[in-house]
C-alpha cells in the first residue's frame, strides 16, 4: 500500500506524459511478460508480443527482478520525447546508480554483460541500449496499437474529469482501489503487504496509466517527480467494439482515424496509432476537419488534431444531430 501525501502546491503539478513513453512502456511491458496478474488487455498484447521477442533482447529482461521489480534508472527523467534522446539518457547512467539499485536483487554469479553494466563497460551500456531499441522498434511498435489507443482513452476520461471537476473529481475517480481523501491519496496493492508513506513535498506528481500491470508502481526518487503507475481504465477493446455502423457511415479508415483522436493527436502520432501512411493521415484529417469533426492548430510548425463536441457525440451514440447528412458523405 501506498499513501501518498500532498501539499497545496502539488495539486497544481499532478500531470499525465501525452503519450505513452518509450522507456517505461520498454520497462513495463518487459516486465508484463513474466507478470501472471495482467488484466486482460495486457494477456491479449502478450500473446502477440513474445513470439517477437529475440535473444538479442535479453540485456533489457535481465534488469527486471524475478519479484517484477523494475530498477529506478530503466524509466530515467528525459529532456526530450523520443526513443533515441530517452536512450542517451539510460545508456548515461553512472555505474554507482546502477550498482546500487540492482546489487539487492543480483545473485552472487552473475554474467560477464551484468559484470560489465556494474562497472561502467561501454560494451554493456551499448548492449542494453541497442536490446531496449530493438525491443521497442520490434516487439512494441507492432504489438502495441492497443496500447496505444487504451493509454489515449484513459486520458481522455481523466481530461474530462478534471476540467468538469478538478483535481479532486481526478484523483478521486481514477481507480478503485485508490482512495482520495485529501491531503492523502492511498493506492492499495494486490497484498496486505507494507505501507510506503510518501510525501511529494511540492515536487508534484506524474500519473502513468498503463493496460500492462494490476497493481500501482511507485517510483520515488529523490530530487525528481514521483511517477505512479496505475491500470488503465478497462476500455472496450477494438474487436468488441460494434464498429459497423459507424465505419459504415464514414468509412473504415476514417472511422479508425476518429476513433484514434478521443486523445489529441499529431499528424504522426494519428499515422501511428492507425498504422496508415503520414499523408494518409492528414487527408483523413483534412476531410474530417471540414465536416466538423475535428479541429486542428498549429504549434511550432506541427499539426495537432482534436475532436470536436459533435464528433466525440458521434463514437459515444453513433449519431450526431443536425449533421448526419453531411457526415454521410464522408465515406470514401
Amino acid at each position: 500500500m501506498y499513501r501518498i501525501r500532498f501539499r497545496p502546491e502539488d495539486l497544481g503539478r499532478v500531470t499525465f506524459p501525452a503519450e505513452p513513453e518509450p522507456l517505461w512502456e520498454a520497462a513495463l511491458a518487459a516486465r508484463a511478460l513474466g507478470d501472471h496478474t495482467i488484466p486482460s488487455a495486457g494477456r491479449r498484447w502478450r500473446r502477440a508480443a513474445a513470439p517477437l521477442v529475440r535473444p538479442s533482447m535479453k540485456p533489457l529482461f535481465k534488469l527486471i527482478s524475478p519479484s517484477g521489480q523494475v530498477p529506478d534508472f530503466l524509466t530515467p527523467e528525459v529532456p526530450a520525447p523520443g526513443l533515441e534522446s530517452s536512450l542517451a539518457v539510460l545508456m548515461d547512467t553512472p555505474a554507482d546508480v546502477i550498482r546500487d539499485e540492482l546489487a539487492p536483487y543480483l545473485p552472487p554469479d552473475i554474467d560477464l554483460f551484468m559484470r560489465g553494466l556494474l562497472a561502467g563497460a561501454a560494451e554493456s551500456r551499448t548492449a542494453l541500449g541497442n536490446a531496449v531499441r530493438e525491443f521497442h522498434q520490434e516487439v512494441l511498435v507492432p504489438s502495441g496499437v492497443e496500447l496505444e489507443r487504451r493509454y489515449g482513452g484513459d486520458l481522455a476520461l481523466r481530461s474530462r474529469a478534471l476540467l468538469h471537476g478538478g483535481v479532486d473529481c481526478l484523483l478521486s475517480g481514477l481507480h478503485p482501489d485508490l482512495e482520495w481523501e485529501a491531503p492523502i491519496l492511498t493506492a492499495h496493492g494486490l497484498g496486505s503487504g507494507r505501507v510506503y508513506e510518501i510525501d511529494l513535498a511540492g515536487r508534484g506528481l506524474m500519473l502513468y496509466p498503463s493496460s500492462l500491470t494490476a497493481e500501482f508502481l511507485m517510483l520515488d526518487v529523490p530530487g525528481r517527480r514521483p511517477v505512479l503507475t496505475y491500470p488503465a481504465a478497462d476500455l472496450p477493446s477494438t474487436d468488441e467494439i460494434d464498429a459497423d455502423a459507424l465505419a459504415d457511415l464514414l468509412g473504415r479508415t476514417r472511422a479508425a482515424v476518429l476513433r484514434a483522436l478521443t486523445t489529441s493527436a499529431s499528424t504522426t502520432q494519428l499515422s501511428r496509432r492507425t498504422g496508415i501512411s503520414l499523408a494518409s493521415a492528414s487527408e483523413h484529417a483534412r476531410v474530417l476537419r471540414n465536416a466538423g469533426l475535428l479541429i486542428t492548430h498549429r504549434t511550432a510548425g506541427t499539426a495537432h488534431h482534436s475532436l470536436t463536441p459533435t464528433a466525440r457525440r458521434l463514437l459515444a451514440t453513433g449519431q450526431a444531430p443536425g449533421s448526419l447528412g453531411q457526415i454521410a458523405k464522408l465515406k470514401p
